[in-house]
């Protein structure tokens, strides 16, 4: 393979793809803490307009998710890659401007959401697709290193983010930005996708129909996708809008009890990660990802009644220890099982149902808050997502899907 004109090594390759993914997630770690306080803490937000900040930074994906993967199979992942990043770098440079000039407003914090929620939805699928390439043979193990990368960097992302309070907020969006172009750099490095001549694409909007039709008909990628848009809109929902409003309404709490409840999630993803690597290759993917889902049902339905804050810490660490698992075994069904002409296209529909799901997740969860309080609205996703659970036990293969590949 060949990297910048230079013949490179898999691990040199897999490095740098690496060094790209930490950069992108280190900005989404700083951004899980600095966006919900200035929006819930700072212009102190109705439950209802946190809602729907929190939609912007997600509500992109489902405009743009299926465009972004039909543009990864037709055209050059490391180059739209790179041009994401770069672009992605003016947002938060834009915001600390902003900030320093004391001038914030809840439209700017929107606009910003819909900025970064539009490149999420072009560097998922192209990011995605490229990790197939650069594996080296073991999808599962790459899989999970990436998101161990993902998950550290956004943990040291967020620790940046507690940062604020010693070095002011618009600094650390200054560093987002810079963090950005360094990932930019990053990406350059990766190889140039082989020249397809003499293959014939499909129009975007057909390719985008037929990655649709194709995960339609696969009996183990569908089920999938619907159980990450049950987790869009019943917990990544669920848990960008009420833990603000929790720390605030209830804690009285800012920046610190965000950036904490945060770190114990985002923490326990990482454990989970560590210890999917030690065993290796899980050949019931399927039954161990619904019952990763599952420990989420019993978190959501305990943040139903109020409880101090170190043990809504703790809930939040078991959860995020479910979430850890279901995030890599999912993503591993789909890369393994997919074929690779359609694989960037099944991704990015794997990523629209995660990450279309938030958004009405994300408005519902606001209204419902300001409505019935925090805390009641929290058996809104409980019922919803046992709901789910009870469908993919019952009617898809994913309970007795066994892989009997390697990878």
């Amino acid at each position: 393979m060949v990297a910048g004109g230079v013949q490179a090594s898999p691990q040199k390759l897999l490095g740098w793809y690496m060094l790209g993914q930490a950069t992108w997630f280190t900005s989404v770690g700083m951004q899980f803490v600095l966006f919900p306080y200035l929006v819930a803490i700072v212009l102190h937000e109705t439950p209802a307009r946190v809602g729907i900040a929190q939609m912007s930074l997600s509500a992109p994906a489902i405009l743009f998710m299926l465009l972004g993967g039909a543009t990864a199979d037709r055209g050059d992942p490391r180059t739209i890659l790179f041009r994401v990043h770069l672009l992605a770098a003016l947002p938060p440079l834009a915001l600390a401007t902003a900030l320093d000039a004391s001038f914030l407003t809840f439209e700017m914090l929107v606009a910003y959401g819909l900025a970064m929620g539009t490149a999420t939805a072009f560097a998922m699928p192209a990011r995605d697709a490229t990790l197939s390439r650069v594996a080296g043979g073991n999808i599962q193990r790459s899989v999970t290193l990436a998101l161990a990368v993902q998950q550290t960097s956004q943990l040291a992302g967020m620790l940046m983010g507690l940062a604020a309070s010693l070095v002011g907020v618009p600094l650390l969006f200054a560093w987002q930005s810079l963090v950005m172009l360094i990932g930019g750099i990053a990406t350059r490095q990766l190889p140039k996708k082989q020249s397809n001549d003499g293959i014939i694409h499909a129009p975007r909007a057909q390719a985008m129909k037929d990655g649709l039709a194709y995960v339609r008909q696969s009996d183990v990628i569908f089920p999938v996708v619907i159980a990450m848009f049950a987790v869009g809109v019943f917990y990544i929902g669920s848990f960008v809008v009420i833990l603000p409003l929790i720390v605030r309404d209830f804690y009285g709490g800012g920046l610190v009890e965000i950036g904490i409840a945060n770190i114990a999630f985002w923490g326990a993803t990482i454990i989970s990660t560590v210890a999917l690597l030690r065993v290796g290759h899980v050949a019931r993917r399927g039954r161990g990802a619904i019952l990763a889902l599952a420990v989420g049902v019993l978190v959501v339905g305990a943040f139903s009644f109020e409880m101090p804050f170190w043990l809504f810490s703790v809930f939040s660490f078991i959860w995020g220890l479910g979430a850890g698992c279901v995030m890599i075994l999912s993503r591993t069904i789909v890369q393994s099982e997919a074929d690779e002409a359609f694989r960037a296209r099944a991704l990015s529909i794997f990523q629209l149902g995660f990450a279309g799901g938030a958004p009405l997740g994300s408005l519902t969860m606001g209204v419902l808050a300001g409505l019935v309080g925090s805390h009641m609205a929290m058996w809104f996703p409980t019922i919803g997502m046992t709901l789910v659970l009870a469908w993919l036990m019952l009617k898809s293969r994913l309970w007795t899907l066994h892989a009997h590949d390697a990878t």
